[in-house]
């Protein structure tokens, strides 16, 4: 697969995209942006091409199958044959494109517990999701992301 332009989506696509995720309509975010509703949902699907390449092209570069991708929420949900687990791979506006490789392991030995812990919890409070406090980031990767897949309805039946 090749990414011959492989951008982010600019900071008004990035609004579009994050207030459509939210459920907020075409015509709202038109009318408070004061922007046509054309416009909007040119800027939205814009910003949404360039999400799904950026989540390929990091699943592709850290040797990740997808399995289910969603560029209106900016997820996606693989596996990783490499670390033998499975895999998710998010698009956040404040910290970009992110992996999550799902695993055990001992946080408090950690050196990186502090930037996964905040890694999460700025995804929990993108996507709204209250969390429960002092929980190690291996447990709160499981939580937050099963929480998001209910949302998804990605859930296995």
């Amino acid at each position: 697969m090749v990414f011959p332009t492989l951008r982010y989506p600019t900071k008004q696509q990035t609004l579009i995209w994050l207030r459509r995720r939210q459920k907020d309509r075409p015509s709202e975010i038109a009318k408070d942006l004061k922007l046509s509703r054309p416009f909007v949902s040119m800027e939205q699907k814009t910003a949404e091409n360039r999400i799904k390449k950026l989540i390929e092209h990091t699943a592709s570069v850290n040797r990740v199958k997808i399995d289910r991708l969603s560029a209106r929420y900016g997820i996606a949900e693989g596996y990783c044959h490499a670390y033998d687990s499975p895999t998710y791979i998010i698009f956040s506006p404040k910290i970009g494109v992110q992996n999550w490789y799902v695993h055990e392991g001992e946080c408090g030995t950690c050196d990186l517990e502090a930037q996964c812990t905040e890694t999460l919890r700025t995804l929990a409070e993108e996507w709204e999701i209250g969390i429960p406090p002092g929980m190690p980031p291996t447990e709160l990767g499981v939580y937050l992301f099963e929480t998001i897949r209910r949302r998804l309805k990605w859930d296995k039946a």
